[in-house]
């Protein structure tokens, strides 16, 4: 999924439940400081949510 895609679900989400939610990662973990990388194995450009 393409971040402007992933953007405007979570825009979506905000409308119909408020914009006090917390996002939690699937394995239930807090996002803490996600970044931009290009390290990506198969060359994608990617953000990750997960890095401290």
């Amino acid at each position: 999924m393409k971040l402007k895609e992933f953007i405007e679900k979570l825009r979506r989400v905000a409308e119909k439940h408020g914009d006090d939610a917390e996002v939690i990662m699937a394995d239930n973990i807090p996002v803490v400081n996600p970044v931009f990388s290009k390290k990506y194995p198969d060359g994608k450009n990617v953000v990750i949510t997960d890095i401290e």
